[in-house]
């Protein structure tokens, strides 16, 4: 079993990981020879890993885009398998350089994704929050390269800083010439339209119970126009979701989102995504998304919301009537699209005056209830 993706924060221009948040992998592998030599105790610069594979990368026709969203903790294999056949178009043929961006930790994953599926390269970029803007623009043109980029876990605070800058936009145009751009953990939290950021939160967790209690807490903050993908327009996206219990501060980051005016369309609808641990969910260029596990037990959760009842600073959260679909199978189908999935969905809402055990109704969001709706989709 292997698990990678580290929670944590940076401490200036030292650089250093201040919180672990994941355990540590069962596995490790030897890592490969850097770039450049490692930082010496003060220092802090970045890492361009050498490539395992092919040492250049190859330009191939794309067959995507495609998006993974990956909940964290143990890592889905079929999600890099996926990536891979979705980019070359075949599962037998080699080919596809994955590049794996991160501003902490080490290049475990590329002998681990080397190994999971023929890609003609795959290899590590790390990118502490000191990196230059020349480092920045360095590592931007070799994504401008590659055709599948992949977000380790870590903070995605430390991921944010990269909006407008060469970077961003490298990956922005690698999805839209038909590559495919994923993530896990943290990595995941910034793939949707409106990202929680986590700038504030580094020392203390945002959770459901202190989100409910006051949706305008100083740890809530948000980055807009980051990366932007047609079929998680109008979504915010979020991970560990079971494991941490995070339907509520999901509950809150959508009601926010039209309460602060960043939703302008009519419906007054916002959408949320809740990816559980080894579990992700693969969105193929017609915007069909297929639940992924590692083992059993995972899960996702496609949220729908409207205004809140009751949302201001300093004052409990009560939200609207949330509709929510859970995908819980291996292969299960959701069309983002029309946002409808052919699994169980049925209505939740969060009410901040109660009991933090009784916020929830029904009392359990994550367990459909007795009688829970299978709707028609169509295209599924």
């Amino acid at each position: 079993m292997r698990v990678i993706g580290w929670r944590s924060g940076l401490a200036g221009a030292l650089c250093a990981a201040l919180i672990a948040g994941c355990a540590a992998p069962a596995l490790r592998v030897a890592p490969q020879a850097p770039a450049v030599e490692a930082a010496r105790p003060g220092e802090c610069h970045p890492i361009f890993y050498k490539p395992i594979g092919a040492p250049h990368p190859q330009r191939i026709a794309l067959h995507g885009p495609g998006l993974v969203l990956g909940g964290g903790g143990l890592d889905v294999k079929s999600e890099f398998v996926w990536m891979h056949d979705t980019v070359v178009g075949s599962p037998s043929r080699r080919g596809g350089d994955l590049v794996v961006l991160r501003a902490t930790g080490n290049d475990d994953y590329d002998r681990y994704i080397y190994r999971l599926a023929p890609y003609h390269s795959v290899r590590t970029l790390l990118l502490p929050t000191c990196s230059s803007a020349a480092t920045i623009s360095r590592a931007a043109a070799i994504v401008e390269h590659s055709s599948v980029v992949f977000f380790a876990g870590g903070d995605q605070a430390d991921y944010v800083i990269w909006k407008a800058t060469p970077i961003q936009e490298a990956v922005q145009r690698l999805y839209e010439r038909g590559g495919a751009v994923g993530g896990t953990s943290a990595g995941e939290a910034i793939l949707g339209h409106d990202v929680f950021d986590a700038r504030q939160d580094r020392r203390r967790d945002t959770t459901s119970r202190n989100a409910v209690a006051n949706p305008y807490e100083h740890l809530i903050s948000f980055t807009y126009n980051f990366l932007r993908f047609p079929p998680l327009a109008d979504a915010i996206t979020d991970m560990h979701f079971v494991t941490r219990d995070r339907f509520g501060r999901t509950a809150v980051f959508m009601a926010r989102q039209i309460a602060d005016g960043r939703v302008r369309r009519r419906s007054q609808r916002v959408l949320g995504i809740g990816v559980d641990e080894a579990s992700g969910i693969a969105i193929d260029k017609n915007g069909i998304g297929t639940l992924l596990l590692q083992g059993s037990g995972g899960s996702a959760f496609l949220i729908r919301g409207g205004p809140a009842e009751a949302i201001a600073p300093g004052s409990p959260f009560v939200s609207g009537e949330l509709t929510v679909t859970k995908l819980s199978r291996q292969g299960e189908r959701f069309d983002f699209r029309t946002w409808c999935g052919e699994e169980p969905t049925y209505s939740v809402t969060v009410d901040g005056r109660r009991p933090d055990r009784e916020m929830y109704s029904p009392r359990d969001p994550y367990v459909p209830p007795h009688g829970a709706r299978i709707p028609k989709c169509g295209a599924l």
